[in-house]
């Protein structure tokens, strides 16, 4: 096949000669014809040809190009042909020889982590850690309407229209009452956020060893739990910080044969507020997802609070997140005394990260030489936007979140006695 190509170029570089040495033909007969008619004018007949050879000249270059344009395009599908029949390297063994490299100091600390596409053709490592973040592990999923948009880059701004027009009936010739539109804006305040991992030498070193499979195991794991922490965790955060940050209860939802209603009321209250009811993502743990499976919708009444996949008829999504805050000292998460029910339209959530993924390695410093390890630092920016802190629903103008709302989970007699 290679043979063939080659053979094919042969030809088409053989063709584009020709075409070029009948283009020069062509132009040598014209300059004849501008040379006479610097010493007399043309006669009839040699008129007539001049134009004929013009003729012939426009046709020729036309030719030239068509067969130039072949050619160069055979050279690119032979590069790109080459290229497929090089044997081609494993992730894992690029990211090892990256270390290796790193180690014996002959390639640069830091690399750009690439994407899904293109990354062998730019030398990119192929480490793809949003296609990670998916699985099922529990209290690490994404709800449904959240979506995490990578290489972000400039300073972005979500404008908002702050107001709304209303129609009025006024009499035949009365003015019209002056009504104007203003907006607001959201501004994105990205956070640095990284992570280390040592890797053995000895790990490097195992040919038949999954390095790849290792750090994206490693890397995977603490981004899918940091996007959780900070999109369903109730913790005041300092930096970044989800929808349920430090959120106040907006009541209550009762285990009882009343909560298939409580919780529809919720999300009425989305409803009222002028959201999309059929984009509600409801949130829970394990243990409340439990209880809603065994209470029925309402005495006497068929059906479980949740059946088929779906809470009162809403997505849910199953997380113990939503059951943390800050310990004291603020530095881990520790569980709350209660449970809690989160009901949010998770599109109105912002969740981006900014620029480049890097990825630096240190095998040299004493630090890492006196562990026999190679030291993958990634650093990158993320953020948290909350859309609908600034969104003016019925008319009236907002500062804090309107999307999200996050009720306590009570016994029916607990709830009975607080009424």
């Amino acid at each position: 096949m290679a043979t063939t190509n080659k053979q094919s170029i042969k030809d088409l570089q053989s063709n584009v000669r020709a075409k070029r040495e009948a283009v020069a033909d062509i132009e040598s007969k014209l300059n004849s014809y501008d040379e006479i008619l610097l010493k007399r004018e043309l006669k009839e007949d040699e008129q007539k040809a001049q134009r004929e050879q013009s003729i012939k000249l426009n046709v020729a270059q036309r030719e030239l190009n068509s067969a130039m344009r072949e050619l160069q395009e055979a050279i690119e599908n032979e590069k790109a042909a080459a290229v497929t029949r090089e044997p081609q390297k494993t992730s894992a063994q690029r990211l090892r020889e990256l270390l290796k490299g790193v180690r014996e100091g002959k390639l640069s600390r830091e690399v750009v982590l690439g994407g899904v596409g293109g990354v062998q053709a730019s030398g990119a490592v192929d480490l793809t850690i949003q296609d990670i973040i998916p699985t099922l592990t529990e209290g690490t999923s994404l709800p449904a309407g959240a979506t995490l948009v990578t290489g972000v880059t400039g300073n972005e701004v979500w404008p908002v229209s702050a107001d709304d027009v209303e129609m009025t009936e006024q009499g035949e010739t009365d003015a019209l009452k002056d009504q104007t539109l203003s907006f607001d804006k959201i501004n994105v305040s990205p956070k640095r956020v990284g992570l280390l991992v040592y890797v053995s030498n000895s790990a490097i070193d195992d040919a038949s060893f999954d390095l790849l499979g290792f750090v994206q195991k490693k890397f995977g794991n603490a981004f899918k739990k940091y996007l959780a922490e900070k999109l369903y965790s109730q913790a005041a955060w300092d930096g970044n910080k989800g929808p349920f940050s430090n959120k106040k209860e907006d009541g209550t939802i009762s285990l009882g044969t009343t909560a298939y209603k409580e919780i529809l009321k919720a999300v009425a209250k989305l409803t009222d507020a002028g959201y999309d009811s059929s984009k509600v993502c409801l949130v829970m743990d394990a243990t409340t997802e439990a209880d809603l499976k065994a209470t029925p919708k309402a005495e006497g009444q068929g059906g479980f609070v949740i059946e088929n996949g779906k809470c009162a008829g809403y997505d849910y999504v199953v997380s113990h997140f939503i059951n943390t805050k800050l310990n004291s000292d603020k530095s881990a998460l520790e569980a709350t005394p209660d449970r809690y029910l989160g009901v949010g339209l998770f599109q109105y959530e912002a969740i981006q990260q900014h620029g480049d993924i890097r990825l630096n390695n240190d095998a040299t410093s004493a630090a890492v030489t006196s562990k026999d390890v190679t030291a993958m630092v990634l650093n990158t920016r993320m953020s948290f936007t909350d859309l609908s802190a600034k969104t003016t629903t019925n008319g009236k103008k907002n500062t804090t979140s309107t999307a999200f709302g996050l009720y306590k989970i009570v016994e029916a007699a607990a709830a009975g006695a607080g009424a």
